[in-house]
């Protein structure tokens, strides 16, 4: 038959299972209260009620202190608590054996006085015989929960990281202290002592891991739990995965990142208008065929955006583009470019503004290639110029191509693409001559028709050495009939008479006017025929064909009638051969 525990004992069993699973010390309280060497320790959670305890080894021994027999009593009072006739100056609290790792002895009450100096006692109830006693500030040892409702958000405007949480649920309304601690994988923790409800991280290494925790405090002495640590990534430059955002048409932001990004197994992009905390990221779910991320524009304020990506080996990071004013990412499309021959080896090339709205904003640069592409030479136009005349290389082909960019301090972006490829060859270099000789045939007419008017004497006398006048031929006749005469002279030196010969008759015709004979000869009807005399030297005298007489002028023997002389004129008909 089994004996029946007494009441006492299953009531003092029943308060140790009590003490063992709720326990009034827990491990984390003697970590806490580690450094608090006097004995007993005393401390208050959320200022309501307050805890003290200690343990046999830390009270001083003696023959007839510190034994296993010992009943020990625990008492205590405030300076400047009211007096209670019945009750004494020292209150008395219920001790509890708290077992576990160490046996501790625990009292606690709801007696609570701030800013009091608390006097607390031990005492051995047989004896009566004070064991151990202290001063205790009880500000100074609150162990205070830990915060509530942590975040951690990124900071545009500082590009750090900024923690927030709330305060612990107290009725007392104090200023905590909060240690907020952060540190990667195998990096040194940092603490950082912050009042209020939020702390602002220093720059982070990028692309790593980062934990970061909470604890609060009331006096800096006595600090209260962790709170649980949070895992974030710091953010990775948005030019590592290619991320750009620009506009084209500045009503639509597109953005685009590398194609491998796309291939992630987990991919959240988010974008939002301005950098107050207060304005929430929007999740970018629209997106156009060339877009990753198209969303509207605003033109009010700054807008981000961010990527949270997961790689399919389990790597994942944060990936974050700056904050950036829809007039500052302007990407205009390509545009249209038109060339035309010109006169003199020359190419006019026309465009039009590929975005109507920013026209004088825009400049332009055009590259062309005479050698198949593999050098190109680029041309610079300033904004708001829409044409241009380049000279070419005769019989040359050239590749040309444009491309526009913002240039102002309103409005700026990047290069567009290079527009399409316009192909045109020049002409040969014998396309001059005609144009060239057309313009100085004109030149010289104007000229001619001018000189007269402008310069007449020059013109005379130009006109006199590039078109001599014609001679008279009467008064080259009588100048040469007068030379005739005075070779008959007799002082002249010219010829000499020759006085052994007869004097022969010569007959020397100057024709006027000619008729036909019948025979269909000309025949002179104006004419005078001379009889020189024969001359010594033969070469000034012209040498004549022998003559055709006319049958009516001869006499009946066919001879010349007699009594003529030399100079005397004759009608004569003579046949030039």
């Amino acid at each position: 038959m089994r004996r029946r525990l007494p009441p006492v004992t299953m009531c003092t069993l029943l308060t140790l299972l009590g003490a063992v699973v709720n326990p009034k010390v827990t491990e984390e309280d003697l970590l806490l209260l580690s450094e608090d060497h006097d004995v007993p320790h005393c401390f208050s959670r959320s200022l309501e009620t307050v805890v003290c305890y200690w343990e046999a080894e830390e009270l001083l021994t003696g023959d007839d202190a510190g034994g296993e027999d010992v009943t020990y009593g625990f008492y205590y009072f405030f300076d400047k608590l009211v007096f209670i006739p019945h009750r004494g100056p020292e209150l008395e609290c219920d001790i509890s054996v708290q077992t576990g790792s160490r046996t501790l002895y625990v009292c606690e009450h709801d007696e609570i006085i701030l800013f009091n100096e608390l006097h607390v006692l031990v005492r051995d109830k047989m004896t009566n015989r004070t064991l151990c006693s202290r001063k205790i500030e009880l500000e100074r040892y609150v162990i205070l929960p830990h915060p509530c409702d942590i975040k951690v958000l990124w900071e545009e405007s500082y590009e750090q990281f900024r923690v927030t949480w709330e305060p612990p649920k107290i009725d007392f309304n104090f200023e905590f202290k909060y240690e907020v601690q952060f540190w990667s994988i195998g990096d040194q923790r940092t603490p950082l002592i912050k009042e209020g409800k939020e702390a602002l991280l220093p720059q982070l290494e990028p692309g790593l891991l980062y934990h970061v925790r909470i604890r609060t405090s009331w006096k800096e002495v006595i600090w209260g739990p962790w709170s649980e640590a949070l895992t974030f990534a710091s953010p990775r430059s948005a030019d590592t995965i290619g991320l750009q955002c620009f506009t084209s048409d500045l009503s639509q932001v597109c953005c685009k990142w590398d194609e491998k990004i796309s291939e992630a197994s987990f991919l959240q992009v988010y974008y939002r208008y301005g950098q107050e905390r207060k304005s929430t990221w929007r999740p970018c779910e629209d997106s156009a065929k060339e877009c990753h991320c198209a969303f509207p524009a605003k033109n009010n304020g700054p807008m981000s955006v961010k990527l949270n990506v997961t790689f399919v080996d389990g790597e994942w990071g944060l990936y974050y583009n700056k904050p950036f004013l829809i007039s500052y990412v302007v990407l205009p499309p390509a545009p249209d470019l038109h060339v035309q021959q010109l006169p003199g080896i020359k190419l006019a090339l026309n465009w039009t503004s590929p975005i109507p709205n920013l026209q004088k904003h825009l400049m332009y640069q055009i590259r062309f290639s005479t050698d198949n592409e593999k050098s190109w030479t680029t041309l610079q136009v300033s904004s708001g110029v829409h044409s241009t005349v380049i000279s070419m290389v005769s019989d040359t082909s050239y590749v040309l191509q444009i491309r526009a960019s913002p240039n102002s301090e309103e409005i700026k972006g990047f290069w567009s693409d290079w527009s399409a490829r316009v192909t045109t060859k020049s002409p040969s270099s014998t396309g001059w001559v005609t144009p060239v000789s057309i313009v100085f045939f004109l030149l010289i007419l104007a000229g001619g028709l001018c000189l007269p008017c402008i310069f007449p004497s020059y013109y005379r006398k130009l006109k006199n050495k590039l078109w001599p006048p014609l001679p008279n031929l009467h008064s080259v006749l009588d100048t040469f009939l007068v030379e005739i005469q005075k070779q008959y002279q007799p002082d002249s030196t010219l010829y000499e008479k020759t006085l052994e010969e007869a004097p022969q008759s010569s007959c020397l015709e100057i024709l006027g006017e000619l008729t036909l004979t019948n025979e269909g000869q000309q025949v002179s009807r104006d004419y005078v025929q001379l009889a020189p005399p024969s001359y010594q030297n033969e070469d000034y005298w012209p040498n004549l064909e022998p003559l055709e007489r006319n049958p009516d002028h001869l006499s009946a023997n066919n001879q010349l009638p007699c009594s003529l002389t030399n100079q005397t004129y004759l009608p004569t008909g003579w046949s030039l051969q």
